[in-house]
């Protein structure tokens, strides 16, 4: 998901929007006008009451289509988290459209927000159902950490950071927010702790109930929304553990066979020597060397037939992590923008 300030907006066309027909639209937006013009007028020194009505001007004169609004009721936005977004122009695209808007050129890129619009990848495999909902709320956080005032965002960075400070350092998160420059990081974290991360520190979660009036929807969307992702994870891993394991103990042992069979047969040449030689003293003393060696050949045998268990259920698990593997690419592909058929149609 894209920080603030990472892309640089490019002229392009104008997203299409649903207009209303009806004459209350109009008059509403020449009032929102009206009022707006006002309060400028009153308070030109008040940045975010101009925001306020700009964003107000915008929904009320670009009405959002209904499964844009969807979006806000899902993810449990208030009242201000849903005039934030749906001010953003929020658009759900195909592959191309997005790669456009957003400027993506590597994969995993499922939103952006430019300064002004938001732009979402239109994920419709249902196996990641609620992915579109979860990335539409992240983006609008970025919008909403672009409005704050400066006291405002030096008052939310160091929550954030406090945050960020009591999280298990093997967190996921922290990996991939290597992908991103420093100076993003208080604005990326603002939006990834919003919409990952449940029982913040108490002025924290105060903050995002700006947004939010149930914040605990979105996390129990966004777990679902990757659930089958981190299963498949989670089972990979095991496997790879296990493989890795395996690995060891069949090379061990295959190394203590073959010095054994290697021993065994010297032992047999030795043995067949002296008898074609009559080196043995009597039957008694043959018949105990060779009985011996009868013992150890079983025994060899034994371990033979145990290291090939071995080895079969090695390749067992070697075709299951493999299997394991395909569907995880295969699922993951739904995510990848880039990755999608230049007919711009998606898997799902």
């Amino acid at each position: 998901m894209t920080a603030l300030g990472e892309l640089t907006p490019s002229p392009q066309a104008p997203v299409p929007r649903r207009r209303a027909s009806r004459a209350p639209w109009v008059v509403a937006a020449l009032a929102v006008v009206v009022i707006t013009a006002v309060v400028l007028a009153l308070a030109p020194w008040d940045p975010y009451r101009i925001q306020w009505f700009h964003d107000t001007y915008v929904v009320f004169s670009q009405p959002a289509p209904d499964e844009i609004v969807a979006i806000a009721d899902a993810t449990g936005m208030s009242d201000e988290g849903e005039l934030i977004f749906l001010a953003s122009t929020p658009a759900v695209e195909d592959a191309d459209a997005f790669n456009a808007d957003c400027s993506v050129e590597s994969e995993g890129t499922l939103g952006c927000f430019d300064g002004s619009d938001i732009f979402i990848y239109a994920v419709t495999d249902p196996r990641l159902q609620g992915t579109v909902e979860v990335t539409g709320a992240h983006e609008m956080l970025h919008a909403a950490y672009q409005r704050l005032t400066d006291d405002d965002r030096r008052t939310v960075d160091a929550l954030v950071e406090q945050a960020v400070a009591s999280l298990p350092k093997d967190d996921p998160v922290f990996q991939a927010m290597q992908l991103y420059p420093q100076s993003q990081w208080p604005d990326e974290w603002h939006s990834r702790l919003g919409t990952e991360f449940a029982d913040l520190p108490a002025p924290l979660e105060a903050h995002y109930a700006r947004y939010f009036d149930d914040r605990p929807r979105l996390l129990d969307l966004e777990q679902k929304s990757t659930a089958l992702l981190d299963q498949l994870q989670q089972q990979i891993d095991d496997l790879a553990r296990q493989v890795d394991e395996l690995d060891g103990d069949v090379k061990k042992h295959s190394k203590a066979y073959n010095a054994s069979l290697k021993r065994y047969n010297a032992d047999v040449a030795a043995f067949n020597a002296r008898a074609d030689s009559g080196d043995f003293a009597s039957q008694a003393e043959f018949d105990a060397a060779r009985a011996a060696l009868v013992n150890r050949g079983a025994a060899l045998e034994q371990k033979r037939d145990s290291l090939n268990d071995e080895i079969d259920r090695y390749n067992e698990l070697v075709d299951q992590l493999t299997s394991l593997d395909a569907d995880y690419a295969d699922l993951y592909h739904s995510l990848d923008s880039t990755g999608a058929p230049d007919s711009g149609t998606l898997d799902g």
